[in-house]
């Protein structure tokens, strides 16, 4: 079964497997781009507004960037008109900056309509963790029902990513947009990836108060999740953990409830 698969690498460290139908066009360019998949797709009156999806880079790909052609398997972004937003080529060069600080894939290329990037195989954390329910006391029982293995795993992700994040900001750059699907976690090698970098902005580019207040509310969806692990897994050392209990009461309407969670699981017997 396995020989119907080839291995085909995604990024400097990715690899994943394809089956034979999809090698054929990786080997041998298509004519135009082949959409293997769309991850999303936003429309407004039956109007396209913006697209992404897993494509096969075709032969005017191929040519136009180097890294399209090393890695035909990759993510594109597509801006239709109507649709208002930012610079692609801007994106592009803000995630080649972050891809030297925090060495993640670099983007593949740009136009003034169309992102690509390498394919990152993996999912974004938001979809591993349990939380987000509403209201916030919620999420209370699943903290507790949290297996130790899962919740361990979630805090070395998370203490990954804020590890970066604090990277990042210290280089003088703010993300912008740090929602934990923002994050992608992947198996091989296991690490959690910061991507989306359309709204990042320097700190020469921002007021000192702007650049500070993006740094903090880029922080706030960790910490929130640093909390409700801690109430699975009891208080934790370090930065990010003294850090969440410390904003607290920015992050729930009733902080109190939260702090007792987190020592209750500090008791024994």
């Amino acid at each position: 079964m396995d020989d119907e698969y080839k291995l085909v690498e995604v990024s400097p460290r990715h690899s994943v497997r394809v089956g034979a139908e999809y090698a054929v066009w990786i080997k041998k360019a298509p004519r135009q781009d082949f959409v293997v998949r769309t991850i999303m797709k936003r429309e407004a009156n039956g109007m396209p507004l913006v697209s992404a999806d897993i494509v096969i880079a075709g032969e005017e790909t191929r040519s136009s960037y180097p890294l399209a052609a090393q890695y035909p398997l990759h993510f594109r972004k597509t801006y239709y008109p109507g649709r208002l937003h930012g610079d692609p080529r801007q994106e592009r060069d803000r995630q080649n900056e972050a891809a030297e600080i925090l060495d993640i894939p670099p983007a593949i290329g740009a136009t003034h309509q169309i992102f690509r990037s390498c394919f990152l195989p993996g999912m974004p954390y938001n979809r591993l963790s349990p939380f987000g329910a509403e209201p916030e006391e919620k999420n209370l029982p699943l903290a507790q029902k949290l297996p130790l293995a899962s919740a361990a795993g979630l805090w070395r992700l998370l203490h990954e990513a804020h590890d970066a994040l604090l990277k990042l900001q210290h280089a003088g750059i703010a993300h912008g947009d740090m929602e934990l699907h923002n994050l992608i976690v992947c198996s091989s090698p296991l690490e959690c990836i910061l991507i989306d970098f359309e709204a990042t902005a320097r700190r020469d580019e921002l007021a000192p108060a702007e650049f500070e207040k993006r740094c903090h509310n880029d922080l706030l969806p960790m910490l929130k999740e640093a909390v409700l692990l801690q109430c699975a897994l009891g208080p934790q050392p370090g930065p990010l953990a003294e850090l969440s209990r410390k904003r607290v009461g920015e992050l729930f309407k009733r902080p109190d409830k939260f702090l007792d969670e987190i020592g209750e699981q500090s008791k024994i017997g």
